[in-house]
């Protein structure tokens, strides 16, 4: 693998743990207000099981999506900045 592949790796990975997070509090949040105050989890207990349901893996797919989409921006700025 070339730096170049390792970084973007570690970028995907680095996004896909956000993407996680994200959506574990969002899900935590969600399950609050449905469930009453003696049912719910603790945040931590919650995310731990969370984690264990969710291998991050499952959100390296939209992180590349997210990256691509980015890359495209990037890409396009850099070109309307060199016609200038």
């Amino acid at each position: 693998m070339t730096t170049e592949d390792l970084i973007l790796a570690a970028h995907v990975r680095e996004l896909a743990a956000e993407l996680r997070q994200q959506h574990a509090y969002s899900t935590k949040k969600e399950l609050d207000t449905r469930l009453p105050a003696e049912q719910r989890e603790s945040t931590e207990e919650f995310l731990q099981k969370y984690k264990m349901a969710h291998p991050i893996t499952k959100f390296v797919p939209e992180a590349m999506q997210k990256l691509e989409k980015v890359s495209e921006v990037i890409q396009e700025y850099l070109r309307s900045s060199r016609k200038n």
